[in-house]
């Protein structure tokens, strides 16, 4: 339970990968050190959480089983179940129903990617082949509604009047208007930022701002509280994806664990090339729509924009824009309990914002 203490991380850490670009001046080093801080902080929690995944997903059926595990043991950040746990105890709540709604969030998540690497054709995620690409785009969609079913099946075995029934249905359905607009936007060169930033508070904001939300519930009553942590979630979550967006350009595939450049081949444009389109002169701005063609040679579009990015000085540009949303969503902590939990919440918005992959 979330007391009034300071900290007591553990400060053992791994090796830590090398990384080409490190924003704000952190080092690979510290920006390791912060997740393992945070990890090691609920690392009982986060164990029970991957048992709840591998037990709710588990098929009769071999191949079903394969298929499934797949994705559900494929790793990741396993920010949202994270998110949930810190929130439910920065709310004074510690127990199994964090645990369960941390599992059904983390399967919202992966149902999402597993659909949405089949929409952009996507060959790797998180390092290893995605599942249309090891069993065919059928399986895939098929592996991602099998998610969705567990999802509903988890949230049916609780009681009737959990608000976390509104809150994944609402959410839920955000992410997939969000998705559909995405598509719709999908080369679309006068796309503004406030339009994408409202598509990406819809797709990768809803869930993330739901896990904190769901946590708060299990602990509080207190409107306040619940609406700060909802807040939070909100705010880290743009964040995140303009760190998302800019990786895509900036970072080594392999540390990236998917390959680079993706938005770029499938003309999305994406918070880096709306900003570059607004600071570029007409020129070059005419050449880049012409370079988000997806019969552009590839090789010419990414060495053009790779300058641009050089020249206006892009990365610098979102990273302080993402940096703004962590420090606006640390602000809204301060009506919480001072305790580990909350110091872990204000970390984890820095390392979203520092994180290379």
């Amino acid at each position: 339970m979330c007391t009034h203490q300071k900290p007591a991380f553990d400060t053992k850490v791994t090796t830590p990968a090398k990384r080409g670009c490190i924003p704000l001046g952190k080092s690979g080093a510290e920006t390791q050190l912060t997740k393992n801080r945070i990890v090691q902080l609920i690392a009982d929690d986060l164990g029970a959480v991957e048992a709840k995944l591998t037990e709710q997903t588990a098929s009769e059926y071999s191949f079903v089983d394969m298929a499934v595990q797949h994705v559900v043991e494929g790793g990741g950040k396993r920010l949202r179940p994270i998110l949930v746990v810190l929130s439910a105890k920065v709310c004074g709540y510690e127990g199994p129903d964090a645990h369960t709604l941390a599992a059904v969030v983390e399967l919202i998540h992966v149902a999402s990617l597993v659909h949405d690497d089949v929409l952009d054709e996507a060959a790797i995620r998180r390092g290893r082949e995605t599942l249309q690409t090891k069993w065919g785009n059928k399986v895939a969609v098929l592996v991602g509604d099998y998610l969705h079913a567990r999802v509903l099946s988890m949230l049916v075995a609780r009681h009737a009047d959990d608000p976390a029934m509104d809150i994944l249905a609402d959410t839920t359905q955000a992410m997939c208007e969000g998705e559909v607009i995405h598509a719709y936007k999908s080369g679309d060169f006068d796309i503004s930022e406030a339009e994408y930033l409202k598509i990406i508070s819809f797709k990768t904001g809803k869930l993330i701002a739901a896990s904190c939300t769901l946590g708060a519930y299990l602990g509080t009553t207190d409107v306040r509280q619940i609406e700060a942590l909802t807040t939070y979630g909100q705010q880290i979550g743009t964040a995140f994806q303009i760190v998302d967006d800019l990786l895509d350009f900036v970072q080594d595939p392999e540390k990236l664990g998917k390959n680079a450049f993706g938005d770029l081949r499938e003309g999305k444009l994406t918070f880096p090339i709306i900003y570059t389109r607004t600071v570029c002169d007409d020129v070059e701005k005419q050449k880049l729509e012409k370079v988000l063609n997806p019969h552009t040679d590839e090789a010419q579009a990414i060495a053009f924009v790779e300058s641009l990015f050089q020249r206006y000085d892009v990365e610098t540009y979102c990273l302080k824009v993402a940096q703004g949303y962590a420090d606006r969503a640390k602000a809204t902590l301060a009506t919480l309990p001072q305790c580990s939990a909350r110091v872990a919440l204000e970390q984890l918005a820095d390392y979203i914002v520092s994180r290379n992959s």
